[in-house]
């Protein structure tokens, strides 16, 4: 998971990490602030894929990359149905997620648990 693979000589190197990183789209604000976060992962070398109902151009006008993916989900993925968390656990296998990161997509830390993939919250609440 700490994205550094043993070499037989000795020499230690990185692999890219891959993030699923759920955003919801209720307004700007987590988007915006999710975009720096995206931003210095995508810097470190590591794959994200952003999973959002907020506007492409949130992320696409800050961050120009082939390590970002980008991701529409509809508002009712908040409800963990289980139609939607079949898709989103199939869905995190398939692109191999080293590590889910929800900000406000209750769905998102189910359908990691189901799929086997660490999760985190991250958001600004208090």
């Amino acid at each position: 998971m700490v994205g550094i693979e043993q070499k037989g000589d000795g020499v230690r190197k990185h692999r890219p990490l891959v993030f699923a990183y759920y955003v919801t789209g209720h307004g700007f604000g987590h988007a915006t602030r999710v975009v720096e976060v995206v931003r210095h992962l995508i810097n470190a070398g590591h794959i994200v894929h952003a999973v959002t109902g907020a506007p492409d151009f949130v992320f696409t006008s800050e961050i120009q990359s082939p390590r970002l993916f980008i991701r529409k989900y509809s508002e009712t993925a908040v409800v963990p149905r289980d139609s939607i968390l079949t898709t989103e656990v199939e869905w995190l296998k398939s692109i191999k997620a080293d590590l889910v990161v929800s900000d406000v997509v209750p769905v998102a830390c189910r359908a990691a648990a189901d799929a086997g993939i660490r999760s985190v919250c991250v958001t600004n609440f208090r």
